[in-house]
């Protein structure tokens, strides 16, 4: 989140909510209003907070629950996947709140890097539920999006494996784990349409919509500017952006748990 994180995602979803229509506009406005914080709008106290504990279902609930199934019998890249999904699902209920705090102000041309008070206001007006805007679009999109993140992870994983010598130990280095990282969090660009329904969800309005309103106006737009031109603007910087955050959660956040676990075991009495 500090090293870059925050900012690559705030860019991606200015972008998927259509709140300003290049990525060198959003980035020239902000620096303009903001100078150097512009970098960091929304992050303090939503986007560090969130940051403190969003990688907590993926590093550990995916870990343990794929080791589970694995153990129960089930294929390594199933259990792999499903244990992605499983964990998506978890983290977007633990973060969609964050989010939505954290879209408010990026969205919002006129707000401050930090911008309590937008939220006080907004929380006024729609009430506390408000902070749980989108929640059910978010636990959708984040179960698929991991899934989709661990099954192009896997082939990787697999690709690497394929090309060690004979003799080799049959595990990856820290370097291939984390470029599998890189592509499963790439790979999972395909869930793009799910992630503009959430940025569309969360995104500060004049005027609340539900989940299914924003589908529809979403909907009544591509049928103006094409599917493509709406459900999957910000794919650039939604690409860029997972494979960054993949990398380091799937990838070298997996290796150091594989690590952990067999130092555990190495150190169980037989």
């Amino acid at each position: 989140m500090v090293m870059g994180g925050h900012w690559l995602e705030m860019l991606k979803v200015q972008r998927q909510a259509g709140t300003y229509p290049s990525y060198f506009g959003a980035a020239r406005h902000m620096w303009t209003e903001l100078g150097v914080a512009g970098f960091y709008k929304g992050f303090w106290p939503w986007g560090f907070a969130q940051g403190c504990y969003k990688g907590l279902p993926v590093l550990f609930t995916q870990g343990e629950v794929n080791r589970r199934l694995q153990a129960a019998g089930v294929e390594k890249q199933t259990a792999s996947i499903a244990a992605g999904v499983t964990a998506g699902m978890v983290q977007g209920a633990m973060i969609a709140p964050t989010q939505r705090l954290k879209t408010i102000i990026s969205t919002n041309k006129e707000a401050g890097a930090v911008s309590t008070d937008l939220i006080a206001q907004v929380i006024k007006q729609e009430g506390f539920q408000t902070v749980f805007k989108g929640l059910g679009v978010m636990v959708i999109r984040r179960g698929v999006d991991w899934g989709l993140r661990f099954y192009g992870k896997g082939l990787s994983d697999q690709y690497f494996l394929s090309q060690k010598a004979p003799g080799q130990p049959k595990k990856l280095s820290a370097t291939e784990a984390f470029l599998s990282g890189i592509f499963g969090g790439a790979f999972s660009g395909i869930n793009q349409p799910l992630d503009v329904w959430v940025a569309n969800c969360q995104k500060h309005r004049a005027v609340p919509l539900s989940a299914g309103g924003v589908l529809a106006e979403l909907a009544a737009e591509s049928r103006v500017k094409g599917f493509f031109a709406v459900f999957f603007r910000g794919i650039e910087m939604r690409i860029l952006h997972s494979s960054y955050h993949t990398a380091w959660m799937a990838g070298l956040g997996q290796y150091i748990f594989d690590v952990y676990k067999a130092t555990q075991d190495a150190s169980k009495p037989k």
